[in-house]
């Protein structure tokens, strides 16, 4: 068995004590200077309930606005409105999401549409975002149903899960900017979806547990503290991480409002 470090920047990027380190480590990062604008969509259930509501986003959004600090990056619900159709409380099709979308999307806003239920294929899910999609002329969605704004953000500014591929990255980092999800200082990772193999919650649902190894042999020793990945424990994003979604947005043509 063996226990996980987890990267400093991970640990003080979301922990008050650990600004200084912070600033120190990100000084160099790009400045987003954006604060971005979150339409959210509420979707009632049969008895007429939300299931999140706009104060449980808006609390989430304060986390969320730690995690974006380091680039400068901020976001802000601006406007919400209640969908009473109950027919759209759950989706699990494309079509379904795609008919949401040409509905109710509120343009040069983020649009959150937040439903009970979302599966892809048989698996219910926390939500999806477009990946990049931040920096698209419809500006990009996320479907929610609570809990994982920061992460489906991270995707929304051009980020993919860490375990991306999963077996294709190799544990030294040689062919780390083609396989896996593309960014080197994020450490292989070989998340199946299989928690009984790969982690254990634990005291702080933070321990890797799997002894499986690479093509070449090699011990895997991911960060499952990364925002991006699907390990219990979600403490930040890294250095490498922050300069890809920074730059999304930036090198893009097209900017939101």
């Amino acid at each position: 068995m063996r226990y996980i470090l987890f990267s400093l920047l991970f640990v003080f990027t979301l922990q008050a004590s650990g600004q200084g380190e912070l600033r120190t480590l990100n000084k160099d990062l790009p400045c987003v200077n954006k604060k971005f604008q979150v339409y959210a969509h509420i979707f009632l259930d049969t008895l007429g309930v939300a299931h999140y509501t706009p104060d449980d986003l808006r609390s989430e959004l304060n986390s969320v606005n730690d995690a974006f600090a380091p680039i400068c990056i901020s976001f802000e619900l601006c406007g919400v409105d209640t969908i009473t159709n109950y027919e759209y409380d759950s989706t699990s099709t494309e079509s379904e999401e795609l008919e949401i979308q040409n509905l109710f999307h509120v343009k040069n806003r983020i649009n959150f549409y937040l439903i009970k239920d979302i599966f892809k294929g048989p698996t219910r899910v926390c939500g999806f975002a477009s990946v990049g999609g931040v920096a698209a002329s419809n500006n990009g969605y996320v479907f929610m149903s609570g809990g994982c704004a920061t992460h489906e953000l991270g995707h929304l500014f051009g980020l993919v899960h860490t375990f991306e591929d999963p077996g294709s990255e190799l544990v030294n980092g040689s062919n780390c900017e083609t396989a896996g999800d593309g960014i080197c200082d994020t450490p292989a990772d070989p998340y199946t979806g299989d928690p009984d193999i790969i982690w254990q919650g634990g005291a702080d649902g933070c321990e890797f547990i799997w002894e499986g190894v690479d093509s070449l042999g090699q011990y895997y020793q991911p960060d499952v503290g990364n925002i991006m990945s699907y390990y219990a424990c979600s403490c930040g994003f890294t250095r490498q991480q922050y300069i890809k979604m920074a730059n999304t947005y930036l090198n893009s043509s097209f900017k939101m409002w």
